[in-house]
C-alpha cells in the first residue's frame, strides 16, 4: 500500500490523476549504471542540471548525481525531456493540429484541387478562393476577380514572372483581405490575367495566389495530412488579440485557444470545465466566463464535446513541444530549410545527385528546369508538352526520373514535366519545383515560425 500511495503522490505531482491511467498500463523500467557498474533498474521522472530523480521498483523516489552515472546514461538523461516523455507515455494521440489551436493558432480548413490548396477567404467582404503558394513571393489577384471584389486597379506598369513567362501586372487597392479571423487592411496587392494563353473553355478556379509573404507574416503552418492551414491571427493588421513585443508575453499568448461563436463573436481561454451543455473558460486576462457548446463553431463544439480534464492535463505538460519535437517523435523526417527572399529551399538528390529544390504549393505537379534535367541524366522526352502557369503556357517535355530524395522520402522512376525556369533568372541555384504531389503523397508539414518543413512517407 505504501508504494500505491507514493506513485499517487508523484502522479499528482506531475499533475497527472490516478483516473487518467490505464489500470492495464505498466511503467517501463531503464536500467541504469553507475560509474562502479552497479544497475539500478528506475524510470527517470525528472532532472535539473546535475541531478537526476529516479523512480524506483519500490515506488520511492531517489535523486542520484548525474556524473555519478555511466558516460552512457549521463547522455540518456542530458538529452532526456519531461514533456517529451510525457507525450511518448501519454499524449501519442495529440495531433500537430490540437497542439497549434491550444497555441492561438486558428485552424483553416483547405479543400485540394487537384494537389492545389485552396481555402476560402474574403476580399472588401465578399467571398473568394486562394491558392496557398509557398512559391509565389508576394501574394498576386487575377485581375477579374479584382474588379469583382472592389478593388480599386492602378496602371499595368508592373511584371510579374511565372514558370510559363511574364505578363503586365497593376496594384490593386484592397481594402480588407480576411483568412478566417486573419484580417489584411488597406494593402496593395498586384494583379495580373491569370487566363492568359488557358486553353479554351477553361475556368478559374481561385480568386488569385495566397503567396508567402503573408504566410510569413502570420507565422504560417501547412498540414497536407490534416488538410489544414494553421494562421496566428494576432499577427495580422486586425486582431482580435493584439501581439506584443516582449518575447515571453509573445510566447505566454500562445498558451489559449481561439473559440469562436456561431455567431464570429472571438473568445480566447482556456476550458476549465464543462457540463453537457456549457464550458467554462478562463480567458488569458483571467476572467471566468460561460459559453453555451451548441452555440458554438462545429470546430469547436466539437472540441468541447471532447474535451476531458485529465486531456487538459496532458495537453498542460506537452504545449511546450516544438513541431519539430512533436513530429519528430511521431516518426517525421525533419529539414531545415533555407530562405532566399519568400521562396524555401531543401536539399536533396535528383538521380543520386546532390541538389537544391524550391519547395511550391502551388505548383500541382513537380517541375524540373530543363538544363538541370540534361546536366543530372533524366531521360528527356521531345518539347511537345505544355505548361501553364503566371504568364501564360510554355513549352515542356515529359521526363522519366529514375529517383528523387529528400531525406529518406524516395520516389522512384516518376514521370514528370520538364522546361526553362531561367528565363528570367540566369544561372539558377536549384533543379526544379518540389511541388505538391511529391508533398500530399508523403503527408508533408511546413512550418514558417521554425523554418522546418516535415515529411513522412507511407509505405
Amino acid at each position: 500500500m505504501k508504494s500505491i500511495k507514493y506513485i499517487t503522490m508523484l502522479m499528482l505531482g506531475m499533475g497527472l490523476s490516478i483516473s487518467s491511467l490505464n489500470a492495464k498500463e505498466t511503467v517501463e523500467y531503464r536500467d541504469f549504471k553507475n560509474s562502479a557498474g552497479k544497475v539500478i533498474k528506475a524510470v527517470l521522472v525528472d532532472k535539473t542540471d546535475i541531478k537526476a530523480v529516479f523512480l524506483m521498483q519500490n515506488g520511492r523516489r531517489s535523486s542520484v548525481d548525474i556524473s555519478a552515472l555511466s558516460k552512457e546514461d549521463q547522455e540518456y538523461v542530458k538529452g532526456w525531456n519531461k514533456a517529451k516523455a510525457y507525450f511518448l507515455t501519454k499524449c501519442r494521440s495529440l495531433s500537430v493540429g490540437a497542439l497549434l489551436t491550444l497555441r492561438g493558432y486558428e485552424a483553416i480548413p483547405i479543400k485540394l484541387d487537384g494537389n492545389s490548396i485552396v481555402v476560402d477567404a474574403k476580399i472588401n467582404g465578399k467571398p473568394a478562393k486562394f491558392v496557398v503558394d509557398t512559391g509565389a513571393g508576394t501574394s498576386l489577384f487575377h485581375t477579374g476577380s479584382a474588379i469583382r471584389t472592389g478593388c480599386k486597379l492602378g496602371p499595368f506598369e508592373h511584371k510579374v514572372y511565372g514558370v510559363s513567362g511574364e505578363v503586365p501586372a497593376a496594384l490593386a487597392q484592397v481594402d480588407t483581405l480576411q483568412i478566417g479571423e486573419s484580417v489584411f487592411k488597406n494593402r496593395e496587392i498586384l494583379a495580373t490575367d491569370l487566363m492568359k494563353d488557358m486553353p479554351k473553355g477553361a475556368k478559374r478556379r481561385d480568386d488569385g495566389l495566397f503567396g508567402a509573404e503573408m504566410l510569413s507574416e502570420l507565422d504560417a503552418v501547412i498540414s497536407y495530412q490534416e488538410r489544414t492551414l494553421f494562421l496566428r491571427p494576432d499577427k495580422s493588421d486586425s486582431a482580435k488579440v493584439k501581439a506584443v513585443d516582449d518575447d515571453q508575453a509573445n510566447e505566454d499568448a500562445l498558451t489559449f485557444r481561439i473559440f469562436k461563436s456561431k455567431t464570429g463573436k472571438i473568445y480566447r481561454g482556456n476550458i476549465t470545465k464543462k457540463t453537457a451543455t456549457v464550458i467554462s473558460v478562463k480567458t488569458e486576462k483571467g476572467k471566468k466566463i460561460q459559453l453555451s457548446i451548441s452555440q458554438l463553431s462545429p470546430e469547436d463544439s466539437e472540441y468541447a464535446k471532447n474535451w476531458t480534464p485529465e486531456g487538459a492535463l496532458f495537453l498542460q505538460h506537452c504545449r511546450s513541444l516544438t513541431i519539430q519535437e512533436l513530429l519528430e517523435l511521431r516518426a517525421y523526417q525533419s529539414f531545415k530549410y533555407q530562405r532566399k527572399g519568400n521562396h524555401i529551399f531543401v536539399d536533396g538528390t535528383l538521380n543520386g545527385n546532390e541538389v537544391t529544390w524550391m519547395i511550391d504549393t502551388g505548383a500541382d505537379s513537380s517541375l524540373l528546369h530543363l538544363k538541370a534535367a540534361h546536366d543530372n541524366k533524366v531521360d528527356v522526352g521531345p518539347m511537345d508538352q505544355k505548361v501553364y502557369g503566371v504568364g501564360g503556357e510554355a513549352p515542356a517535355a515529359g521526363c522519366t526520373v529514375e529517383s528523387v530524395t529528400l531525406g529518406d522520402a524516395l520516389f522512384k522512376k516518376r514521370r514528370i514535366l520538364a522546361t526553362n525556369l531561367d528565363r528570367f533568372e540566369q544561372g539558377l541555384t536549384y533543379v526544379g519545383l518540389f511541388g505538391a504531389d511529391f508533398m500530399r503523397e508523403c503527408n508533408a508539414v511546413i512550418t514558417y515560425r521554425e523554418q522546418r518543413m516535415f515529411m513522412i512517407q507511407v509505405k
